[in-house]
């Protein structure tokens, strides 16, 4: 191994950008999605209408001028910082822009999404795939009951065996209705479906969602006119099937009082801590003006914060984030404001948003000193003590 000879310093919350290795990468984009476990990230889906049609991407199937979506599956080794693009051999849907997607175990879960031109024609399916590092082929679950109508821009989760959908439109109508589909007998049922009640959350898209045991926490989110307040978090209780309302309070940590501005296209991820749960809310927009900032919420007092010190490099919205195990949080692509153009980026940013264990900041250092690491034989990497677990993030 080759050691890049420069020092290595540990730095939470410091946003930076994740240097690629390797020529392979997936194009600008936004409306896609990223999930991921401890190994790798995946990213599905998204849209540009303003690539470059160079001989190669003119013979690429995968998008066209005309359908300008990506019909792509990739992943990103975390440890080597390479790409991969998977091969979709079977279900690659025509919907590929604001569907969902998440873990479940070893699974990645996608569901929703639309097609071009926006709210043409949207999905209802449930698409699952194993992940493995060869070709991808896609699952479409056959499930019976009620099933929740084809929208995009919804939220989803999984929990206690079954997948659950938040929200959504079809391009004219929003709604905040919750679906939940049984995992172990495929079977759909709608938990909560609204009829205009006054304590009933605004329909929405774009939002995110939080979950502590049975209650989910509806983040942000809007319409095509407007964007909805983050000092306002709808609250579901899934026990008693009922909404309440709550206001968090605002960051009074500094001389004024600030508090986050509604937004919606923005991205959230959660991380559980011993004080509770805590979810970081980056980038967004309310429709008018492009958000670089992130903000914390921690559930256990419904308190805002301001990450002062982690801002986004640039304004920031269709973008997607996810958060290892670990709390490392990663975002990629999106829409950055231009006074010329609407630009999309492939650029992946990180940060850490608490403090991981030792082992995992050796980890780093370690990645630091030798990237090559992906290229030296797994038993020699052993052999020199490195425990297995981390080897086996390289393969």
């Amino acid at each position: 191994m080759t050691s890049s000879r420069r020092d290595y310093k540990f730095e939470p919350f410091k946003i930076t950008v994740v240097k690629y290795r390797g020529n392979a990468r997936p194009r600008p984009r936004s409306g896609h999605r990223i999930a991921c476990d401890d190994v790798r990230i995946y990213c599905f889906g998204g849209y540009n209408p303003y690539l470059p049609m160079n001989a190669i991407q003119r013979n690429n199937p995968t998008w066209t001028p005309t359908m300008p979506l990506f019909k792509e599956l990739w992943s990103f080794c975390i440890a080597s910082r390479k790409w991969t693009q998977h091969r979709v051999d079977e279900n690659m849907p025509e919907e590929l822009a604001s569907n969902a997607m998440c873990m479940n175990g070893r699974y990645l879960m996608i569901y929703g999404g639309t097609g071009a031109p926006f709210g043409n024609k949207c999905s209802n399916d449930v698409i699952t795939w194993r992940t493995h590092e060869n070709d991808a082929k896609l699952q479409v679950l056959e499930v019976t009951g009620a099933r929740p109508p084809g929208q995009y821009g919804q939220s989803i989760l999984c929990h206690d065996g079954a997948f659950y959908t938040v929200g959504g439109t079809n391009g004219f109508a929003y709604n905040c209705d919750i679906y939940r589909l049984d995992l172990r007998t495929m079977v759909w049922e709608p938990i909560f479906v609204g009829t205009g009640q006054e304590d009933e959350p605004l329909g929405r898209y774009r939002h995110e969602v939080a979950r502590v045991g049975n209650k989910l926490y509806i983040i942000g989110g809007g319409t095509g006119d407007w964007a909805f307040e983050l000092m306002e978090i709808p609250m579901f209780d899934l026990e008693t099937r009922t909404w309440t309302i709550l206001t968090p309070k605002a960051d009074d940590s500094m001389k004024d009082t600030v508090q986050p501005l509604p937004r919606k296209c923005h991205s959230a991820v959660q991380i559980d801590t011993p004080n509770g749960a805590q979810v970081f809310v980056a980038g967004g927009t309310d429709g008018h003006g492009v958000f670089d900032d992130i903000w914390r919420l921690n559930l256990s007092d419904m308190r805002w914060h301001l990450m002062q010190k982690t801002v986004l490099p640039q304004p920031l919205y269709f973008h997607s984030s996810t958060v290892s195990s670990n709390g490392c949080m990663y975002v990629f692509g999106g829409i950055e404001p231009n006074l010329q153009e609407t630009r999309r980026n492939n650029v992946m940013y990180k940060v850490w948003l608490c403090i991981p264990k030792l082992s995992e900041i050796c980890w780093e250092a370690l990645l630091s000193f030798h990237p090559n690491m992906d290229q030296v034989d797994k038993s020699s990497l052993l052999d020199v003590g490195i425990p297995r677990h981390f080897v086996e993030r390289l393969q």
